[in-house]
Order: structure tokens, then C-alpha cells, then sequence
């Protein structure tokens, strides 16, 4: 009777490891958590605002080009900074000659970002103002091209150019959130 009672703790004991461990997912799962924007030169930001929904976060507002050169390319400088943000350093620079074929390329990190415009960002980039609805980045893509990208939080310096003459720029500060998802049971 001693063995039964031992056996039947035993089973709850399982029981209660599958249940409150076993159904999380053992891998983490990441989203980007902002932390702010900021725009720089002949560019103006209005009604800014971050916001989450379920397990993301995502800017919204409006931006708007001051200037009536039309943007022909892009200049994105990444700094990567520890932790707690604090102490960056250079990590690399991206340049876009030719931004608008860069616009138009599908599963990109900044394609999910340039999708959220409205009107949507396609050329030519000139003196408009957009509508930033649910921006954010494809974190999958940033994993691929960077797997120790969650080990630090982010600026990046997009600037943007006419030719040689400089438009304007913004600074995206964010870092990658790691959280455990619940595995939902197929057992009901």
C-alpha cells in the first residue's frame, strides 16, 4: 500500500512538472521593445507614441520630410550599446545607394518598418508627410544576421540624402525581449 501511495505522488509530482513546465516552449522567443525616437534636421515628428499589443511593441505617429529634395539615399549607422544601454560602440554602417530598389525588397529587417508608412514609402521620397502605423522591425531577420543581436540594446542613425546634400536623419533606440511562450495543449 506504501508503494501505491509513493507511486501516486510520484505521478502527481509529473503531473505537475509537465503541466507548469513542460508546456512553455524551452526556447525563447524574442520581440523588440522601443525606447525612443528621435528626428533630426528637416525632418519634424508629431503625436509619437509607443505602443503594445500582445507581445510586441510598435511606434506610431506621424513624420514628415521638410524639404523639397527628394531622397536618393540612405545611410543607417548601427551603435550597439551593453546591457543597460549605456555604453555604446560603432558596430557598422549600411549604405543604400539607391534607396528605391532597397524600398521594394520583401523579408529585409526594415521591411516591415517601411510598410507601416502611409502613404506608403516608394519613390520618390520628397516633402510629404507619413503616417507610421504599427512599425516595427522583423526580428527574425535581425536573429539571422546577427544571432548575438538580443545580447545588447540598439541606435541606429538612419540618415538620408539627396546626392551628396544631407535631408535629414532619425535615431531608433530599442532592444530584443525575450520571453518563454505557452505552449497551448492539444489535450483538452
Amino acid at each position: 500500500m506504501a508503494k501505491i501511495i509513493k507511486m501516486a505522488n510520484y505521478l502527481i509530482l509529473l503531473g505537475a512538472f509537465v503541466v507548469n513546465v513542460m508546456s512553455y516552449n524551452p526556447l525563447l522567443t524574442y520581440t523588440l521593445r522601443f525606447k525612443k525616437m528621435q528626428v533630426h534636421n528637416n525632418m519634424s515628428m508629431d503625436d509619437y507614441k509607443i505602443d503594445r499589443y500582445k507581445d510586441g511593441e510598435y511606434i506610431n505617429g506621424k513624420i514628415k520630410i521638410n524639404s523639397k529634395e527628394i531622397i536618393k539615399k540612405v545611410i543607417a549607422v548601427f551603435y550597439r550599446c551593453d546591457s543597460d544601454g549605456i555604453n555604446c560602440e560603432y558596430f557598422q554602417t549600411w549604405k543604400f545607394a539607391n534607396v528605391c530598389d532597397q524600398l521594394k525588397e520583401k523579408n529585409q529587417i526594415w521591411s516591415r518598418w517601411y510598410a507601416s508608412f502611409d502613404p506608403p514609402a516608394v519613390c520618390p521620397l520628397n516633402k510629404v508627410t507619413y503616417q507610421i502605423k504599427n512599425a516595427t522591425i522583423d526580428v527574425g531577420a535581425a536573429l539571422l544576421l546577427y544571432p548575438l543581436v538580443t545580447d545588447y540594446q540598439w541606435k541606429v542613425n538612419q540618415k538620408f540624402y539627396t546626392d551628396d546634400i544631407f535631408v535629414g536623419s532619425y535615431m531608433i533606440e530599442f532592444y530584443f525581449f525575450g520571453y518563454r511562450k505557452k505552449i497551448m495543449s492539444i489535450l483538452k
